[in-house]
């Protein structure tokens, strides 16, 4: 590595941070008070709720404060005798009101705004495991990336030592410079795969920062999965009942046929009882003086509204078709998804066991194919594929172990959990 690639390096992994995370626990429980997308989530969620509230305001009392002031002259024209005079008029109103018969407006809105607010729960759980998921992605991506710089630095190595060997042999007569090439053309693509391994690794630790707000330092080895459904059904079942999207889906067709019920109680007159009490000064003539109270009740019902209500109703209920028509759809997905990504953890940790084996076959292999070649038995070439193939294994072994515990947390994001 260059000496700037070795500091950019250093400088990533030894910046000052809050803290480190050691297990995948460690890591996820730091992503969910880091990510800023789970708080704009939260606030999302927070503003949901507030609309209830207001919902619930509309059929509660109101009081309302009026006034005005100003400054005049008034001339009656001698009316009842009276002078011109320069005069201040104000005069002020206090009106309590209390919602009696809505049509329904009221309970529709209120049903409306808490259908918003569980959408909104569920789109931050689905962020949270959203967070969760990449994390884990992220905590494998940095384990595998350092066991491959390490397993390339050692083929790296070995490349380099089997090349001093040819060419000392070729030197002695003891082989043609064919091995000298090849030795050479194996250690050049040992480097490069170095050097890509370093890359990927810087990239891996940068993410899982950004993810974290942790250095990504003495990383414990990845976990066994987390607690499964045991059988397809039982995850189909519960991804049914707690899928995040698909509990987004039904909260907005609940909120759609709010809305469609409180478009047709725009037709229906609404009635609120009010107290009102006023008092007014030199408002038509100087010194004039009046003060008043009312209690009663007030009706307005609007008859002719140019098909306004009407097209609303209509818009609303195409809306519910709309909405409905998603649930179906997610129902669905969630359903294909379920069957496929449960079927991928299986296969992961199959995955993860055969790597084992060929990383543990493909290592005794090469260290047999090493001897032979020490002895004359093989050519050098055979030896050079070995390490290959060893290294391969052991880099394919890394990474289906990462691809195991993350296929695990789809699965549980999946089904709500």
């Amino acid at each position: 590595m260059k000496p700037r690639q070795w500091v950019f390096t250093f400088l990533l992994t030894s910046i000052a941070l809050p803290a480190q995370a050691t297990t995948l626990e460690e890591a996820i429980a730091a992503s969910m008070g880091h990510a800023p997308e789970i708080e704009a989530a939260r606030a999302d969620a927070d503003a949901a709720d507030a609309r209830i509230r207001e919902a619930r305001g509309q059929g509660l009392p109101s009081a309302t404060l009026s006034g005005s002031i100003g400054y005049g002259r008034l001339d009656p024209q001698g009316y009842f005798g009276l002078p011109a005079a320069n005069v201040t008029p104000h005069a002020a109103q206090f009106t309590i009101e209390q919602p009696l018969f809505m049509g329904g407006r009221v309970s529709a809105g209120i049903a409306q705004a808490k259908a918003g607010s569980e959408a909104a729960l569920a789109g931050e759980n689905m962020t949270r495991s959203q967070i969760v998921v990449a994390t884990v992605q992220a905590y494998g991506d940095v384990l595998t990336t350092r066991r491959m710089v390490t397993l390339y630095e050692q083929m790296a190595q070995q490349m380099e030592e089997i090349q001093r060997q040819a060419r000392l042999r070729y030197k002695a007569g003891e082989s043609p410079s064919t091995d000298v090439a090849q030795a050479a053309a194996r250690l050049a693509e040992a480097q490069a795969a170095l050097e890509a391994a370093r890359g990927v690794a810087v990239s891996a630790n940068a993410r899982f920062t950004n993810l974290t707000g942790l250095v990504p330092r003495d990383l414990q080895p990845l976990p066994a999965n987390p607690p499964l459904p045991g059988s397809l059904d039982e995850a189909l079942d519960i991804a049914r009942g707690n899928n995040p999207t698909l509990a987004q889906a039904e909260a907005a067709l609940e909120a759609a046929r709010a809305a469609a019920r409180g478009a047709r109680a725009e037709r229906l007159p609404a009635v609120a009882a009010f107290a009102e009490g006023s008092t007014i000064r030199d408002q038509f003539f100087p010194d004039y003086r009046a003060d008043g109270a009312t209690v009663g009740v007030r009706a307005r019902w609007q008859l002719f509204s140019g098909g306004r209500v009407s097209a609303k109703i209509s818009e609303t209920d195409s809306t519910v078709k709309a909405a409905d028509a998603r649930v179906r759809a997610a129902r669905a997905a969630v359903d294909e998804q379920t069957i496929s990504t449960f079927q991928g953890v299986r296969s992961a940790m199959l995955v993860e066991t055969a790597a084992g084996q060929q990383a543990l076959a493909a290592a005794q292999a090469r260290d047999s194919v090493r001897h032979e070649v020490r002895v004359g038995m093989k050519p050098q070439l055979d030896l050079l594929d070995a390490e290959r193939e060893a290294t391969a294994a052991a880099v394919s072994e890394a990474r289906a172990q990462g691809d195991r515990i993350v296929a695990a947390y789809r699965l549980l994001a999946l089904i709500g959990r």
